[in-house]
């Protein structure tokens, strides 16, 4: 058993009617979805392209149902494949903003 807040698992509720699956399944897939470690950069390329064409087939004629199963896949392992990036791109931010307080510091 595991205790989530209720309006979380309100979204979970709602998610899983929107998706047509059972609440614990959902639940499952995307608590194993956010175990899983970002994807290589090869894989990622394949996986990335795979979801742009999903997104693309999406607006030029439909997807079926296991089609939107993986695409809400892809999406998922695209958002934490750019919550990574964000991740070092602000700690490189933060250095080139300490770097640049030094300098600063070392002028005046």
């Amino acid at each position: 058993t595991i205790r989530i807040p209720d309006a979380l698992a309100r979204r979970l509720q709602s998610r899983a009617e929107a998706e047509k699956v059972a609440v614990d399944e959902l639940a499952a897939r995307l608590l194993a979805t956010g175990m899983q470690s970002p994807l290589e950069p090869e894989q990622w390329t394949a996986a990335n392209q795979r979801r742009v064409a999903l997104i693309e087939k999406r607006f030029h004629g439909g997807l079926s149902d296991n089609e939107l199963q993986e695409l809400q896949h892809l999406q998922e392992l695209a958002d934490r494949q750019l919550e990574e990036l964000d991740t070092l791109m602000l700690k490189d931010v933060a250095d080139m903003e300490a770097a640049a307080q030094r300098v600063l510091g070392a002028v005046e």
